[in-house]
């Protein structure tokens, strides 16, 4: 299926950037599987009608909320596909990150761009299932 939020090409960037990992631990062919970007779309679709008449700054915002929602999908998986500890010949150091905070963070970004959409009445927020 075909992009209907993140259609631009370098999408994937986006979300490596939001998660602050390299391509390497994140491969382009993984954010493109169904059950990252196309669910974390039809979330983001189910919440503002009329999706695709946005233009402008709403749909920038649109397209952020796209983004955080394809990484709070991501973060469970995280702590698997990160290094815990980056090591030289002269140092070692703990790479150690909050997956669970950084979800909480990427929700709240999430709904702030969605709050702020001009078109979108107020946004629902579901915690319980771990998705948004």
């Amino acid at each position: 299926m075909a992009n209907r939020i993140l259609t631009e090409n370098g999408w994937e960037d986006r979300i490596r950037l939001k998660l602050m990992v390299d391509e390497a631990y994140l491969p382009n062919s993984e954010l493109q599987e169904p059950d990252i970007i196309d669910v974390a779309e039809a979330f983001i679709i189910d919440l503002v009608p009329g999706y695709a008449s946005l233009e402008g700054d709403d749909k920038v915002r649109l397209e952020a909320a796209t983004v955080c929602q394809c990484a709070i999908i991501l973060c469970p998986s995280m702590p698997s596909r990160m290094p815990v500890r980056e090591q030289g010949p002269h140092f070692t150091r703990d790479l150690e990150q909050d997956w669970d905070k950084r979800k909480k963070e990427m929700l709240n970004e999430r709904d702030y761009y969605l709050g702020t959409i001009i078109t979108m009445p107020k946004v629902r927020r579901f915690t319980s299932s771990g998705r948004g």
